[in-house]
């Protein structure tokens, strides 16, 4: 305690160095293990679930990978794919991990999130194996664009006796065939176009617009 008429003694910072056992110094600990820190810039990663409880579908909003296909090797990851995950399968904006035998992902979430972080910031050292290939933008789009058609976006044409395909992917513009309720109906098209073209415009860059065409 400061005496009358004296300054108290000023405290440490919290990065300062501070005198340990007899008269040495010591550093303070850092605040936490650098390699848990996320890569630079922000990349916005949330999982969703599959058929398979194995596996999950890790969506990475408005970030192109770098090829589609068998992940063999990236930084933060290879230790999991020795042990506790078997596979990894890349999308244009997707990964789509699946845990071994014996794993589950109460445990192992967490830490797949944070590899996968890590392993988002150096995606350039990333390693495909035999049936990885480099996707164009028409490509990921497409791809992106089939795989709503064909899960949340037609599930909500077919529960109206509706259906919704692709017909094709040019210079940015994404074109789907209407049949069956939806064919013709104002209400369906508007509702297809806005729902399909706020996914796409979310997952994927380089999205120019959504058509359709009557099947």
């Amino acid at each position: 305690m400061a005496r009358a008429g004296q300054s108290p003694a000023p405290r440490p910072d919290a990065g300062s160095r501070q005198a340990g056992p007899a008269g040495g110094r010591m550093d303070c600990p850092p605040l936490r293990d650098p390699s848990s820190a996320t890569p630079p810039g922000v990349i916005a990663l949330h999982p969703e679930a599959t058929d398979d409880p194995a596996t999950l579908r890790w969506v990475v909003s408005h970030h192109i990978l770098p090829f589609a296909g068998t992940l063999a090797s990236a930084p933060g990851l290879d230790d999991l794919l020795a042990d506790r995950v078997s596979r990894v399968v890349v999308g244009p904006d997707t990964l789509l991990v699946t845990l071994a035998p014996g794993s589950d992902w109460a445990e192992l979430g967490p830490v797949v999130r944070r590899a996968l972080m890590r392993a988002l910031g150096h995606t350039d050292a990333w390693v495909g194996a035999a049936d990885a290939r480099v996707l164009s933008g028409d490509d990921a789009l497409g791809v992106c664009a089939d795989e709503l058609i064909e899960g949340p976006i037609g599930d909500i044409a077919r529960a109206h006796g509706g259906h919704i395909a692709l017909a094709g992917v040019q210079d940015g513009v994404v074109t789907v065939k209407m049949s069956g309720a939806c064919r013709g109906c104002p209400a369906a098209v508007i509702t297809m176009h806005q729902r399909l073209e706020h996914q796409l415009r979310r997952r994927v860059p380089g999205l120019v617009d959504v058509r359709s065409i009557n099947g």
